[in-house]
């Protein structure tokens, strides 16, 4: 091998390795995406439906555009399955930036199971139940894909409407 071969070798392999390495910080600074759930909220109790509301903001620290698809979560109301969505629909997360998913559930009461239904037919057994959401969605850049990626949020119901009754009130109609 001549000067130029040694040269060229040790530049594609140092290449080679820059660019795993920084596939790898990409890697894992995706793989700590920070997510939060805001403004979770009862926005309706009827006779045969309660409705939730939320933000998932998604925070994207890479250097990469990702695409969210395929995410599905459940609810538990006191640790009672009482929902399941699964949401087609793809966002776009650019770069180092925060993109809010609004999501809605409509939870249908002839779904639900008779102690779930109890539960809600009193507004003191409503407001003292936690209301749960744990799921997963896919999570996808140039190089990789990470399937089912975790996302989890609790809360107690009184939080999600307000502690004062004028709130719960307004819900109800």
């Amino acid at each position: 091998m001549n000067r130029q071969q040694v040269f060229a070798l040790v530049a594609v392999v140092g290449l080679s390795f820059g660019l795993f390495a920084y596939m790898q910080k990409q890697t894992r600074l995706i793989d700590t995406m920070d997510y939060e759930f805001e403004n979770v909220r009862l926005t309706g109790i009827g006779s045969q439906a309660i409705t939730l509301s939320f933000d998932l903001v998604l925070e994207n620290k890479s250097d990469l555009d990702l695409k969210i698809n395929n995410i599905d979560f459940d609810v538990l109301y006191n640790n009672s399955p009482v929902g399941k969505v699964n949401s087609v629909q793809s966002y776009l997360v650019q770069r180092r930036s925060t993109q809010v998913v609004p999501l809605t559930l409509t939870l249908i009461r002839s779904e639900m199971k008779p102690a779930i239904q109890q539960a809600f037919s009193n507004v003191q057994n409503l407001l003292s139940g936690r209301i749960k959401i744990a799921g997963t969605m896919d999570v996808g850049a140039d190089f990789f894909t990470t399937k089912d990626f975790p996302f989890e949020y609790e809360d107690t119901t009184a939080n999600l409407v307000g502690y004062s009754i004028s709130s719960v009130t307004n819900i109800l109609g």
